[in-house]
């Protein structure tokens, strides 16, 4: 009992350590935890408090992210450790046993000069080559993966700044809206003011009335849009849907001074489906090349076993086995059947070639007709209308226009900038379009 009692009081010291330890590790590990999420909680707050939203920090936040991006990579990790396996050759066989010559099934006399004991190891060799085609065939398997890697990333990217330009729009839109409306509002009282005095009619009161609540439904409309481009958003970070987002920040537009020969060249030789059907038409080759020699060539499996055998010298024995490969037709249908592998890549390569250059087309001239109807409208539409608005403004507080002509006037003005931030918006959205279908960044 006493020397009990002296282990507990020696070792007492080394358990009050111990727990000393885990308590501070543990602490530590809360610490760290609520480092990190408070500085998850400062963007949040960050991007309640309204601060400005940036195209580099979304496009980087989805690309370290979003589930899909992810995913791609796992795939391309898994493609990757797929090679060494396809490169090595089978597990060998070892093989244990024992064989009774004296064709007795129980020994009962406990004689053992008539069993033998045998020990085997076998390995299979492929025919040279085979190891090497497998290797090719998993290696552009794992290129496939790398350009499908790639391809996300871009999809990400083009989706993420479209969200980011409509973003921008709505906002746009809603600071018009309500632009108009606080105008609206004078041009309400001013039809007011003239009424009193009967210098107007009821009908120009109730006119303003009405576009003021068709600028309010629209602001209300527009609201919900933003909610909803905001869970576009979030879904693409892999953050809840409802999280807060500051306002865009103004940006400069783009330009782009490349033809299409110059877009064409560029895709062939950058955008990563092209090239992933290049390597899948790669593989297809090299698979049709090793079920041709799995079809033609037998492998080989060497065998040596070793037997012992009481009262009697040890013995050796070696055999080779080689596999019939033409025999049954499963190896010709492996090659029927690569065959039509090969020929479906190359038709899906002429087919995703198609559709990169329909695609270059498609947003080129897109991008052109949004570039032309900014320049109509900032140069010559806007300023137009602004100075229809002031005439007719002045007119109507002059009495030489009526009130219809003053709001007509009012609601061109509000079309005019809602089209030109439209147009802006489209051309950008576009653009990102066009850099995706190139598989390139075009513009800095």
């Amino acid at each position: 009992m006493n020397r009990i009692l002296i282990k507990i009081f020696l070792l007492f010291p080394l358990i009050l350590v111990f727990s000393s330890t885990i308590i501070l590790a543990g602490e530590k590990d809360n610490s760290t935890q609520k480092k990190q999420t408070n500085s998850k909680n400062v963007i949040i707050e960050m991007n309640q408090a309204g601060a400005p939203l940036e195209l580099k920090w979304l496009i980087q936040e989805a690309i370290e992210h979003n589930p899909e991006i992810s995913a791609s990579q796992k795939r391309l990790n898994a493609a990757k450790a797929k090679i060494s396996q396809a490169k090595s050759l089978d597990d060998p066989s070892i093989r244990a046993g024992s064989y009774d010559m004296s064709n007795n099934p129980v020994n009962i006399n406990g004689q053992t000069e008539m069993l033998q004991q045998r020990y085997g190891v076998s390995q299979k060799i492929p025919f040279p080559g085979k190891l090497r085609l497998r290797g090719e065939v998993a290696v552009e398997e794992s290129n496939m993966a790398e350009k499908e890697l790639q391809a996300k990333i871009q999809e990400i990217t083009a989706l993420v700044k479209s969200a980011f330009y409509e973003l921008y729009y709505i906002n746009n839109a809603i600071g018009i809206t309500d632009e108009n409306r606080d105008l609206l509002r004078k041009f309400a009282k001013i039809a007011e003011t003239k009424y009193s005095v009967g210098k107007a009619t009821q009908r120009d009161v109730l006119a303003a009335q009405v576009e003021l609540s068709t600028l309010a439904n629209n602001l209300i409309v527009l609201n919900k849009e933003r909610e909803s481009i905001i869970a576009r958003l979030n879904i693409l970070l892999d953050r809840p849907t409802h999280t807060s987002l500051g306002k865009p920040r103004p940006f400069e537009k783009h330009t782009l001074n490349l033809t299409i020969e110059e877009l064409e060249d560029l895709a062939v030789k950058n955008r990563p489906e092209l090239m992933k059907y290049d390597h899948a038409v790669k593989k297809e080759e090299a698979n049709l090349k090793l079920s041709k020699k799995d079809y033609y060539f037998s492998d080989i499996e060497p065998m040596v076993e070793y037997m012992q055998e009481d009262k009697r010298s040890d013995t050796w024995a070696s055999s080779l086995t080689v596999n019939v490969p033409w025999l049954w037709p499963k190896n010709r249908s492996k090659v029927k059947e690569s065959k039509e592998g090969l020929s479906a890549a190359k038709s899906d390569y002429r087919f995703i070639n198609n559709k990169t250059l329909f695609e270059i087309k498609d947003f080129l001239v897109k991008i052109q007709s949004s570039e032309s109807t900014i320049n109509l409208y900032k140069t010559g539409v806007i300023p137009q209308a602004e100075q229809s608005l002031k005439a007719a403004r002045i007119g109507y507080e002059s009495d030489r226009v009526d009130f219809l002509t003053l709001i007509d006037s009012q609601r061109i003005l509000l079309n005019s900038r809602l089209l030109y931030s439209r147009s802006l918006t489209d051309f950008e959205q576009n653009l990102a379009s066009l850099e995706r279908a190139v598989g390139i960044q075009l513009t800095q």
